[in-house]
């Protein structure tokens, strides 16, 4: 199916998680040019023996034989639905992609990766270079924003869990906090688990691509939504909070997402 396609691997990833940092890295010593391809669903294959979506993809964006993306649990859900359509017998990216490898990016401060969702969301701002200027001190603080976003981010977490223990997969764990306090370290893990150094890349480049947009009032904000939180459920909390919390409740406890269906 792919001719001179040696290494192919796929990183499963949640917003907020280093992604672009560590793809960009990736991309430097050569190991393929690892972005979200899989994001927009392809239209039915007129000819279904061809897979001209997925095949047209994997040609145009491999380096060196080398062929990575990155995806969120939604997106390869997607992917699966496309190829159970059409590869018979199909359970996973495996079946289809050569000497196939699963990395798992995680967080563990889920906290201070909810505040980043929502700053790049209100910002909208996904990646910065270090010559970006970033309009960090208007973010608005908002405690259910942050939440709603904080159980994305878990419920995210936990799909891909399920999926690599239903699928018997065994990922290469990367937790943010641990790759970033030891890039060298961390990246030198990564790339002899993807198969070793590309040819002429016998030194390992390090050059940080992106800038971290967290900024020094991300802790006191952490620190104020970690308190109201331990205080869901006082009175005090939901006075002020007042009508928007009444919604949130309704809509989570009270089955309130039935009132926006169309009778």
């Amino acid at each position: 199916m792919f001719e001179n396609l040696t290494r192919t691997y796929t990183i499963a990833f949640a917003m907020r998680s280093g992604s672009n940092e560590i793809c960009s890295l990736l991309t430097y010593n050569g190991l393929g040019a690892p972005t979200e391809l899989f994001q927009y669903p392809f239209p039915p294959e007129p000819d279904p023996a061809q897979l001209t979506g997925f095949l047209s993809v994997v040609r145009d964006r491999q380096v060196n034989g080398i062929f990575g993306s990155k995806m969120s649990h939604n997106h390869r859900a997607a992917l699966d639905e496309y190829f159970r359509n059409y590869v018979p017998g199909y359970q996973r990216l495996d079946d289809v992609l050569p000497n196939h490898r699963w990395v798992w990016l995680t967080r563990s401060d889920k906290i201070l990766q909810a505040i980043s969702l929502c700053r790049a969301e209100q910002s909208d701002t996904w990646a910065a270079t270090s010559a970006t200027s970033m309009e960090c001190d208007r973010f608005r603080y908002d405690f259910l924003e942050i939440l709603s976003r904080l159980l994305m981010l878990l419920t995210s977490d936990f799909i891909w869990q399920l999926y690599f223990q239903r699928q018997g997969i065994t990922p290469l764990a990367i937790v943010y906090e641990d790759f970033f306090q030891d890039v060298d370290a961390q990246l030198k893990r990564l790339i002899e688990y993807l198969g070793g150094p590309c040819y002429g890349h016998s030194q390992i480049n390090t050059t940080s691509r992106y800038a971290i947009q967290r900024t020094d009032a991300d802790a006191t904000i952490r620190e104020r939504f970690a308190e109201e939180l331990s205080r869901l459920g006082e009175v005090g909390l939901a006075k002020q909070l007042g009508l928007p919390l009444e919604l949130w409740n309704q809509f989570f406890f009270g089955y309130g997402w039935r009132q926006c269906v169309p009778a």
